[in-house]
């Protein structure tokens, strides 16, 4: 992501107040601690952001008015005279150097009017709020640069509307990738594949990209242009460390493939994890439950206050003895019987074309989703022309440092060998899952690779198969996961 540097002529327009607000008449602003936003930016790394802006950001948490564009014009001529000396006020009234800014701030109106802020979703109006003062900052950088007005609006609504259903696990799993030069090598975009997945010409796509990535540097700024290690992010809110992921959506075309493919992945009820969790009797559980009394045998479970009954009414206790109607203590301990994914992911050389690693990716933070749910239990290995070794997978935070050294040097095998890989991936599998209380294991291959298919159906007897096919086609292998019952997609 390259910065991008604002003219200094613009220096009163980024620094004044956006003059397209009516605070004045919020409510919101009175019920907003303006000390406590300003200390969450400082936090952040939001510090240089002016007051005035923030008093707008407050302001249209609640769905503040934008003013007309005669009251702008008032209110930007009244600003910039009183920041003026007595002279220069005399020499304005001829010269008119208070409006030269007017046709800026009416953009700015045009733009924030369109703009989507109820994408924006903060656990508190505090973190709506700082969300708010980033989209304004971003919106004034970007008309200085001489960026449309509407496409400042499209580009900022696209992003929102990618992140905004982001939920806390996505986010922190996202905050863990490596950047896009690790990610992707310069020589090696396909610009052509990238059009035919968005379904638009290669020349709206790259003037798209120059577009986007002004604004993520720009957006980047606004957070002091620091991305801090995901232990230290848990002071921000969940709505900044959206729009944190949206600078990053809008710079790396790769992101934009990565949620696509994991929300397509998503669609498919066959690829849900299935897990079962419920309680069930262990003497040494953790937990107690109150029961009715099922045997003699139980007698020592009764509860204390069935012994006092004994004592006051012995009749009775009999009574309720003989019909078993007393409640026993039992311990219970929680049974969590887990998905087992396995996953087989092409590292040969042939991956670093295009957005291959990150549609790959895509797949493999998908399923760690469901890791950090504790409703699986993930492991895979990379192959190529032989298999490299498995990693085990049962909390997020041990994926971490795996996924970070996934860059494209890393993917520089000799030949994609499918069939070694299920063959392998079966066997890894059969090893593993007698250790593992789960439920049917799942494999999933993740290839590049068109390569015929010799492995049988029967090979794969009680396991459901898995095919994601990156930007190819192979029939054998997505006729073999259609006969276990598994998702097959092919030309991601």
């Amino acid at each position: 992501m390259n910065q991008v540097r604002v003219e200094r002529k613009f220096r009163d327009f980024i620094r004044f107040h956006t003059h397209i607000t009516y605070p004045e008449s919020s409510e919101r602003r009175q019920q907003i601690n303006t000390a406590e936003v300003v200390k969450k930016l400082d936090a952040i790394g939001m510090e240089h952001v002016h007051v005035p802006i923030i008093w707008d950001g407050v302001h249209l948490v609640d769905e503040g008015r934008l003013a007309g564009a005669n009251e702008i014009e008032r209110r930007t001529r009244l600003t910039y005279r009183m920041r003026m000396w007595k002279l220069m006020t005399w020499i304005d009234d001829v010269l008119d150097f208070s409006r030269r800014d007017v046709e800026l701030y009416l953009q700015l109106a045009q733009t924030l009017r369109e703009v989507e802020f109820q994408n924006i979703q903060g656990r508190t109006d505090v973190d709506r709020a700082i969300a708010n003062i980033a989209i304004i900052a971003t919106a004034k950088r970007a008309l200085a640069l001489g960026i449309p007005p509407e496409t400042i609006t499209w580009q900022i609504n696209w992003s929102l509307q990618q992140v905004g259903g982001l939920e806390a696990d996505e986010v922190e799993l996202l905050e863990c990738l490596p950047d896009e030069r690790m990610l992707k090598s310069a020589d090696k975009i396909d610009y052509e594949q990238m059009s035919r997945d968005r379904g638009i010409s290669a020349i709206v796509l790259v003037d798209n990209l120059e577009t986007r990535g002004k604004i993520a540097s720009l957006f980047a700024d606004c957070f002091g242009g620091v991305r801090r290690a995901t232990e230290k992010k848990e002071m921000h809110p969940l709505s900044v460390r959206r729009l944190d992921v949206a600078s990053r959506l809008l710079a790396e075309p790769g992101m934009e493939a990565l949620l696509r493919i994991s929300r397509i992945a998503n669609e498919y009820v066959a690829f849900q994890p299935r897990f079962e969790k419920k309680m069930i009797p262990a003497a040494d559980g953790d937990q107690t439950r109150m029961r009715m009394m099922q045997s003699y045998d139980e007698l020592p479970k009764l509860a204390p206050a069935a012994w006092a009954l004994k004592v006051a009414a012995p009749k009775y206790f009999r009574y309720r003895l003989a019909t078993k109607s007393f409640m026993v203590r039992e311990k219970m301990k929680r049974s969590d019987k887990k998905q087992f994914f396995y996953a087989m992911l092409d590292r040969s050389k042939s991956m670093q074309q295009g957005e291959r690693i990150y549609k790959l990716l895509a797949i493999l933070l998908n399923r760690l989703r469901a890791v950090g749910r504790r409703e699986a239990i993930l492991g895979y290995s990379f192959f190529d022309s032989v298999v490299h070794d498995e990693v085990l997978v049962r909390e997020v935070a041990d994926a971490r440092e795996e996924i970070q050294r996934m860059h494209y040097e890393f993917f520089t095998g000799d030949d994609t060998d499918i069939n070694l890989a299920l063959r392998e991936g079966i066997k890894r599998i059969k090893n593993l899952v007698n250790d593992q209380e789960s439920e049917q294991p799942e494999l999933i291959i993740v290839t590049d690779g068109d390569h015929g298919i010799n492995v049988r159906p029967d090979e794969l007897k009680g396991i459901i198969l898995h095919v994601f096919v990156v930007e190819e086609k192979n029939d054998d292998l997505i006729q073999l996961a259609h006969h276990t019952g598994g998702v097959a997609l092919d030309g991601l």
